[in-house]
């Protein structure tokens, strides 16, 4: 299998094969994580997707090209976005690599859902942001299961030279959908991973 190197803060991690979805991993004897890669072509997966639990995911959005529309590039595992955008941040105050490809809410600024075909029982993400985020889990009904938030003071301007960023990640039964919110501000999400 490939390896992947992210950057020096996240270890190499295995790519997502077809065979795999049949016959997965057993993460508990197996602490690396499967790294999914977007497919661009239109897909037809008749098959039963079938992942045993506690099996985790990360979304290569290192792979994704400037300027995309995020949909349905994850769609192999069922996963889909909705207002999304990939880019490279050039405003210094996200302080990323200047090269790296991260997911911004677009159109609607400081928003961003990513709902689960599949349901998940984790999700978490690196999250910068010019103001306070939330993260919020839904069930199959829409009915919010969990949430976390980021905090920021209230002082933060958005000539800040660094925007605040923190890891925030949920758990819950059956997670359909989470919707990732700043409150009148922008945000970015990279290192995304979700865990079924």
């Amino acid at each position: 299998m490939k390896n992947l190197m992210i950057d020096e803060d996240f270890p190499a991690v295995d790519v997502l094969r077809h065979s795999e979805l049949e016959n997965p991993i057993n993460s508990e004897f197996n602490s690396a994580e499967i790294t999914v890669y977007p497919q661009r072509e239109e897909l037809n997966w008749e098959q039963k997707f079938a992942v045993k639990t506690a099996t985790k995911i990360r979304l290569a959005l290192e792979e994704l090209y400037c300027f995309e529309v995020i949909e349905n590039q994850f769609q192999q595992l069922g996963i889909t976005f909705n207002n999304a955008i990939a880019l490279q941040p050039s405003n210094p105050a996200f302080v990323i690599k200047p090269t790296t490809t991260v997911i911004m809410g677009a159109p609607k600024g400081g928003h961003l859902e990513i709902n689960f075909k599949y349901p998940v029982q984790k999700v978490c993400g690196m999250i910068t942001s010019s103001s306070g985020t939330a993260l919020s889990a839904y069930d199959v009904d829409g009915k919010k299961v969990a949430e976390t938030r980021m905090s920021v003071s209230h002082y933060i301007s958005s000539d800040a030279l660094n925007f605040p960023h923190a890891q925030l990640k949920l758990s819950g039964f059956n997670i359909q959908k989470v919707i990732f919110e700043t409150f009148d501000g922008q945000l970015i999400l990279h290192h995304f991973k979700v865990e079924f």
